[in-house]
């Protein structure tokens, strides 16, 4: 290449072309020199350095004198890489072009740099390709960059993870709304608590609509009172939501409103918040307080039905012997029939295995039957065995009933009678019926504690019914029980 020959740029290519006036050897190398790109220039088959620039010695390593006609893989040695090694044949094979990007080179022992490397065939004046032009741009903090990025993107999305499954764990519902827009975010969990399908839009018409119309007031106007800055921003409400199929639901709402300064004043820009379902902690905080008002209850009367035994006793026991006998019997027999419904009042597991209905209603009706006059009591039915929940159930209305026959019915008096018959068809059915006793004026006013714990009892734990009946001759009672809770 002659000193005066002339360097034409072309967009895929650089030809070397005599003309006068062209850039000098001497004037391209000093154009060259200082240009912020690692720029050589190899010729020939064995790819022999004619010119590299500063950059590309230094990055090197390797002084001007020692790299001018020497090949490429003389200089570089085992830094020469196969794939660089392929990408400069293609380009002196084909003439195409070749480009590596972020391409790691070791130049120096234990430093691994980057580079953007742009390889380019140089061709002589008959169109011939006799070399390669390279160009090569240090990209080692733009790699590194976008290394940490991407390692902070990827902790973010852990991170993101982590919390989503924690949230998942702890079967959060999460929800975000603008203050500004009115726009609403409701995550699938916050959906699925409402009832609404993970497809539908959440909208402030429906969570509205949601609330149960006797909490709604109250938790509107806690949510409005958040716009003002001075309310601290926090939220907690536990309120009642309606579902659309109808099913009302208990739901812990803890929230946190955001603000922002606009036009001088802080403004509420975002409210942030958690829902969780506390239906059935609510329910089990009600079972415990019936359960608590149920062992009062229990406590008023056993000293009624101790008073009442002891009555009873003292009207048909001959001798103070004959008495203190007879009343120890029934008030053994009241612990044994007491030990029977402690599941039922304490909460504790029934104990294992089956009993039958004729056992469980001798053990509660003992100790209020007077033993030594006429038969108070006749019971009638078949065999039937029910399993531990069932028996729990039966024995505590049967003892509420009991209990208040022998306060007020027909267990009160000496000749009262209760007849108690049972029968097993579509369901098993239990009626109670009292004679003789006081005369009864009819339903009480207001349904009684014992009453309304019976009644609990079968409807939603065994999922019968119970209905009374106040004739004037004595109470009667009707127990529907389903076959298939019998055994439970």
């Amino acid at each position: 290449m002659s000193p005066y020959q002339s360097w034409a740029y072309g967009l895929n290519e650089i030809r070397f072309q005599g003309a006068e006036g062209g850039f000098s050897r001497e004037a391209l190398s000093e154009l060259l020199e200082k240009v912020p790109l690692a720029i050589a220039v190899t010729l020939g088959a064995q790819q022999r350095f004619a010119f590299a620039n500063r950059l590309f010695r230094s990055a090197l390593s390797v002084p001007d004198e020692d790299l001018i006609g020497r090949t490429v893989s003389e200089v570089m040695g085992d830094r020469y890489t196969p794939e660089l090694q392929d990408a400069r044949e293609k380009t002196f094979q084909t003439g195409e072009p070749q480009e590596l990007k972020d391409y790691p080179l070791v130049l120096t022992p234990g430093t691994t740099t980057y580079w953007d490397i742009k390889l380019l065939p140089v061709r002589d004046g008959d169109d011939r390709i006799n070399g390669i032009l390279t160009l090569a741009a240090h990209v080692t903090e733009r790699v590194k960059a976008r290394s940490e990025a991407e390692i902070k993107a990827r902790e973010v999305t852990l991170h993101n993870e982590r919390l989503a499954l924690a949230v998942e764990a702890t079967e959060m519902g999460l929800w975000e709304w603008n203050a500004q827009s009115g726009e609403t975010f409701w995550s699938d969990r916050q959906k699925e608590i409402f009832g609404l399908a993970k497809d539908e839009p959440a909208t402030y018409e429906f969570w509205y609509s949601a609330i149960h119309p006797e909490d709604r007031e109250h938790v509107v106007s806690s949510i409005g009172a958040l716009s003002e800055p001075r309310s601290g921003g926090q939220l907690q409400l536990e309120h009642r939501i309606i579902r659309p199929d109808g099913e009302i639901r208990w739901i812990l709402s803890r929230g946190r409103m955001l603000y922002e300064i606009v036009d001088g004043e802080l403004k509420p820009a975002r409210l942030l918040g958690t829902v969780v379902d506390i239906t059935e902690r609510r329910r089990g905080e009600e079972v415990r307080q019936l359960l608590v008002q149920e062992l009062n209850h229990r406590v008023k009367n056993l000293f009624a039905m101790t008073s009442g035994m002891i009555a009873l006793t003292a009207r048909t026991a001959q001798t103070p012997k004959e008495m203190a006998a007879a009343l120890r019997g029934r008030i053994e027999a009241l612990a044994r029939a007491h030990e029977l419904i402690r599941p039922a009042i304490t909460g504790s597991e029934p104990a294992d295995g089956e009993t039958s209905i004729e056992e469980i209603v001798q053990a509660i009706l003992a100790p209020h039957i007077i033993q030594d006059g006429p038969p108070q009591m006749t019971l009638d039915g078949p065999p039937v065995r029910i399993g531990a929940k069932a028996a729990t159930v039966l024995t505590l209305v049967l003892h509420e009933l009991a209990t208040n026959a022998s306060k007020y019915g027909a267990l009160s008096v000496a000749e009262g009678r209760l007849a108690i018959t049972w029968m097993q068809g579509a369901m098993l059915t239990l009626l109670w019926r009292e004679e003789n006793g006081p005369a009864v004026a009819g339903a009480p006013a207001a349904e009684g504690f014992g009453s309304k714990l019976a009644r609990r009892s079968v409807t939603d734990q065994l999922g019968g019914a119970i209905a009374y009946d106040w004739q004037p001759e004595g109470l009667q009672v009707r127990i529907d029980l389903p076959l298939s809770q019998l055994r439970t």
